[in-house]
């Protein structure tokens, strides 16, 4: 059975550049400071632009819940991100700036330590009863819009989320009304690579890396 955050539970903290207030879902581990976490999930109201601030050695997932988007320059590159776009990923040791294209936005992150985690980030709308797969490592689900029932008795309102543990392969999500919206997040462990062998006629070829992701302002 999953574990059920409330919103009235999870963590405001300031982002780590200072310049604003996001409210943690999730971070992994429990006691891990924003140095040395494996993963983090968030979700961070914006009212004016800025600097995004500085992971290194960690990928982010950014997706624009509300608002009407933001213009952003990750390393000299343009990218305008809206509400209903595809989570953008990128490294979070990029210098990475933000505008508002028109007035504040709520946005949904996900952060993972490269080395050693990765992630994918899914936008569901939710018509009917929906089978979940999850297959993972840890799985974070949460609720948008609306509210949704997991079990007849754990209903998620919006701003709630569930954490999944391995053990967890599906679960089903029936919408308590119309227009339900969720976030999902999967969470694997990035497989360890085997060690190089030298010898005097071969030599080993390590594993390509694993896809990673990435997220926004903390």
């Amino acid at each position: 059975m999953p574990i059920l955050l409330p919103q009235s539970q999870q963590r405001l903290m300031r982002w780590k550049n200072g310049g604003g207030v996001t409210c943690e879902i999730l971070r992994h581990p429990a006691a891990s400071t924003l140095e040395n976490f494996d993963w983090r999930i968030s979700v961070a109201t914006v009212q004016q632009g800025g600097a995004f601030s500085i992971f290194p050695g960690v990928d982010r997932s950014l997706a624009m819940l509300a608002g009407n988007g933001v213009a952003l320059q990750i390393d000299g590159h343009q990218q305008r991100l809206l509400p209903g776009d595809t989570a953008l990923r990128f490294d979070g040791e990029l210098p990475v700036q933000a505008a508002l294209l028109d007035g504040a936005v709520v946005d949904f992150n996900v952060m993972t330590r490269r080395a050693d985690y990765t992630h994918t980030l899914e936008a569901l709308t939710l018509s009917g009863p929906t089978v979940l797969r999850l297959e993972c490592l840890a799985a974070v689900l949460y609720v948008v819009r609306g509210s949704c029932h997991l079990t007849q008795e754990q209903t998620l309102h919006a701003g709630d989320a569930a954490w999944f543990a391995a053990t967890e392969r599906s679960c089903i999500a029936t919408p308590a009304g119309a227009g339900v919206q969720l976030m999902l997040v999967r969470l694997q462990q990035v497989a360890a690579q085997p060690p190089a062998i030298a010898s005097a006629t071969a030599s080993a070829t390590l594993m390509p890396s694993i896809e990673a992701d990435m997220m926004p302002p903390a």
